[in-house]
């Protein structure tokens, strides 16, 4: 039995194959699991909407995304513990910036002004950022290409899974 996707998933895999990358569904299971997978990478697929409730604070933008990339965070880590393949998480929101996803990252407003808006209960936890390799930000279904990416891995051995955003203008965390 196949399992049917939904407009985001089938965009991802759409983009991943546009890229030269075909990316598997995973089976259900009974532990927690990502949206998809191949040799390389594991993929989970968000729709964040900030009426999302829940966290510490009271601003649904932030509490969206950190509950969001948490819940990736921790399929990855029940899915590929030893962290053997790359761990994206696709963001499709119209809703949000590509600030917010950085602030809620950093705690800061953005890359351009280091200062400090969220506090340490807004962010995303150390242990579930060790569980994420790069969070990809499509603003729109019709978006061809993500928006932007962010990578953890220094070493940039991500670029190739997003080739027209490195080799035009990306940031790095």
């Amino acid at each position: 039995m196949k399992n049917s996707l939904n407009k985001t998933e089938k965009k991802t895999q759409e983009y991943f194959e546009s890229c030269g990358y075909k990316i598997f569904k995973v089976p259900e299971q009974r532990k927690k699991t990502p949206d998809f997978e191949n040799d390389e990478i594991l993929v989970e697929v968000k729709e964040v909407s900030p009426l999302e409730v829940g966290g510490l604070q009271n601003d649904s933008t932030y509490n969206a995304i950190k509950n969001n990339l948490q819940n990736s965070a921790n399929k990855f880590r029940d899915y590929d513990f030893k962290h053997f393949k790359k761990h994206f998480v696709i963001i499709f929101s119209n809703d949000i910036t590509k600030d917010d996803i950085f602030s809620v990252w950093t705690g800061s407003f953005s890359p351009n002004n280091p200062q400090k808006i969220l506090s340490s209960g807004m962010l995303l936890s150390n242990e579930h950022k060790q569980h994420i390799d790069g969070v990809v930000w499509f603003k729109k279904l019709s978006d061809l290409v993500p928006k932007f990416v962010w990578a953890t891995d220094k070493n940039n051995s991500i670029k190739c899974f997003f080739p027209s955003l490195f080799f035009s203008s990306s940031s790095l965390f």
